[in-house]
């Protein structure tokens, strides 16, 4: 059965679970890419942003303006919670559809959330939203786990289990390891990458670079030798579409 993010228990579970890794070798990356091509004077939409954790991340490193939506209501009083400012802020949303103007954002981002979407036409609709709201040359970032790295045991949480070959649309379980509290167990969507691309295409976004991201066990913190077996795979891939110029 897929993870009902809109549930207050599973909003409060994901809040706590520590999420290091993703920030040191998922969320990183994404920012430099898109600060690197678009600067900080821009406006931002984050597309499933949960408790806010990246969103703020971003205005840390300096983008002018953020704005996050989900259709969780939990995770958006988390997000609100965690403070709001002048270049910050959240809306709750009910569906795909965004209550924003055509051509109203510089980029776009969404992290983990095409996992957390169980249907191939419901890819589409969210990046046709996305396209809509963009600007002409505007990028979306879309940052999931990586289809190819499953059954891979990280520090914090494992997608899949060793030995098992999931293919696209398949459920896929999720262990992340929460302070205090233990293993909290979801379950994703299994996509391909050929899916991704497909749901950009369709959307008429074009599919400007794919990207796997790496983990090296040295920077993960931890004692010497820990995490060896994940050391150089590829836990994250990261997305970039754009909206053609006029």
């Amino acid at each position: 059965m897929k993870t009902d993010w809109t549930e207050h228990e599973v909003s409060q579970r994901f809040h706590a679970y520590d999420d290091r890794i993703e920030a040191r070798f998922g969320y990183q990356p994404l920012i430099a890419e898109l600060t690197g091509s678009h600067g900080t004077a821009i406006r931002v939409l984050d597309y499933g942003c949960g408790g806010g954790k990246v969103a703020r991340r971003l205005r840390a490193a300096g983008v002018a303006r953020v704005t996050g939506v989900d259709i969780a209501p939990t995770m958006i009083e988390q997000a609100i919670a965690a403070g709001v400012d002048d270049g910050l802020d959240y809306v709750h949303i009910d569906g795909p559809s965004l209550p924003f103007d055509d051509a109203s954002f510089d980029a776009a981002i969404s992290c983990f959330l095409f996992v957390n979407i169980a249907e191939r036409a419901a890819l589409a609709r969210v990046a046709a939203e996305v396209r809509r709201v963009l600007k002409p040359g505007g990028a979306y970032y879309v940052l999931d786990t990586n289809p190819r790295t499953t059954g891979v045991q990280y520090p914090t949480f494992r997608n899949g289990e060793p030995g098992i070959v999931y293919r696209d649309g398949d459920a896929r379980p999720v262990h992340l390891s929460v302070p205090g509290e233990g293993v909290f167990d979801v379950v994703d969507t299994h996509w391909e990458i050929p899916t991704y691309r497909h749901a950009f295409e369709t959307a008429g976004l074009a599919l400007a670079a794919v990207m796997e991201l790496g983990f090296r066990a040295a920077d993960a913190g931890g004692a010497p030798g820990a995490h060896a077996d994940a050391d150089g795979s590829k836990p994250f891939v990261l997305f970039k579409a754009t909206r053609p110029p006029r």
